[in-house]
């Protein structure tokens, strides 16, 4: 099916500006090759004054323009594929053309002319035909692991004989029904499941006990599987209640500025530059550059993914390393004190209207009788002056992030 795909990128700039840029590259790509072609031969100080002189024009040539990353079908250019005996490149056998493994369609399902217009087009209809019920069932699956922590079936990367078997085969079937049938729209089975009586249950039970004997796993669905946010909601949701939170959508991938260290284990430490606007800094975590040699501490203390693996379905550990990062790292103290600064704004000094409003923004309810005398004693009556009364709001911020009524879904 892909054996005719080539790279077709769209390039967004102007005639004018790819012109200037490929100008300006030619100027640096000729002293470059003059500088590559003398340190072929240079050695000891010579050869390390070089490659310093190489790394530093190489840093002068123009960003690439924007483009659209794109394929088309090039049939001229078209690969032939054969059947490879033992997997053996240089061993071909027969030639075959574009048609599904024999273990997902009849063994009478013909082949598609090896020159057939368009066959990625065709892969994409076999996907989503009706009669092939799989691609709906492993979407809703993912859909469903991930509001309740684990799918319909256990193992979302294998739906095969050694994959897990469905705990509700019906509903994942009536779900894949359901999703094609709103013509493979997303949001309407959102609506459905967060809508149900079975998402909208707590997590916790009276008569739990019972149930926790003959089915620990919680796999018949009798009570909500509390889950910790992962890495990018923490961050988002604490940049959203500290009233931070860059909301426009849409624009490049950011970079954010990270300890001086980090970027020295890179290849080529200038290829890390944070955003010169300071509002990128607060952008949505979907927007921050993913570098598989370059992870961001926050992230990798709360289970980001590896990027360098599939992640079929993210782990949820629970180290000392993340109570001191929600405590002293750099991020969380830096948005704690935003979130002081909106708090003392928005009460205007109001001792009650603060602990209202905190626990109103970061648990989405008002705090219990005992949590707000607890508050109170912590921010007005701990012998602190009105001097340091900003550092304590700071402080009582902070906690606020450490709740697991903030960092955990019920």
């Amino acid at each position: 099916y892909f054996a005719a795909t080539d790279e077709h990128n769209i390039n967004l700039g102007s005639s004018e500006e790819q012109a200037a840029r490929e100008e300006k590259a030619k100027v640096i790509n000729g002293r470059l090759k003059k500088l590559r072609d003398e340190l072929k031969k240079a050695t000891g100080e010579r050869k390390s004054d070089l490659e310093n002189q190489v790394e530093e024009l190489e840093d002068q040539l123009p960003a690439p323009l924007p483009t659209i990353p794109a394929t088309h079908n090039d049939l001229d250019k078209r690969t032939e594929i054969h059947v490879l005996k033992r997997g053996v490149w240089e061993d071909k056998q027969e030639a075959v053309a574009p048609r599904p493994p024999d273990i997902l369609v009849s063994p009478d399902t013909p082949e598609l002319p090896a020159n057939c217009l368009n066959p990625r087009t065709h892969l994409a209809q076999w996907l989503t035909d009706a009669k092939n019920p799989l691609t709906a069932r492993v979407f809703v699956n993912r859909l469903w692991q991930d509001h309740f922590g684990m799918g319909l079936v256990k193992t979302p990367n294998d739906f095969g004989t050694r994959g897990d078997r469905p705990s509700h085969p019906e509903l994942l079937d009536w779900l894949a029904a359901t999703f094609m049938e709103n013509g493979w729209r997303v949001k309407p089975i959102h609506r459905l499941i967060l809508l149900s009586n079975t998402y909208r249950q707590s997590s916790s039970r009276p008569d739990s006990a019972q149930f926790e004997k003959t089915d620990p796993e919680n796999r018949l669905l009798w009570r909500f599987n509390r889950r910790r946010l992962s890495a990018e909601e923490i961050r988002d949701a604490m940049l959203a209640v500290s009233g931070r939170l860059e909301e426009k959508p849409g624009g490049r991938s950011v970079m954010v500025p990270v300890d001086p260290e980090l970027p020295k284990l890179l290849y080529k430490p200038s290829q890390w530059q944070p955003s010169g606007r300071r509002a990128d800094y607060d952008c949505r975590s979907i927007y921050l550059i993913a570098k598989r040699n370059l992870h961001l501490p926050f992230m990798d203390t709360f289970d980001a993914p590896p990027l360098l693996t599939s992640c079929p379905r993210r782990q949820s550990s629970t180290h000392p390393p993340q109570a001191l990062e929600l405590l002293n790292g750099t991020l969380s103290n830096n948005l704690a004190e935003s979130f002081a600064r909106r708090l003392r704004a928005d009460t205007r000094g109001n001792r009650e209207a603060m602990i209202e409003r905190a626990f109103s923004l970061a648990l989405g309810r008002p705090p219990s009788p005992g949590e707000k005398e607890k508050a109170f004693r912590f921010l007005f009556e701990s012998g602190a002056s009105d001097k340091n009364s900003s550092a304590d709001t700071k402080e009582f911020a902070l906690a606020m992030f450490n709740l697991n009524g903030f960092l955990y879904i019920n």
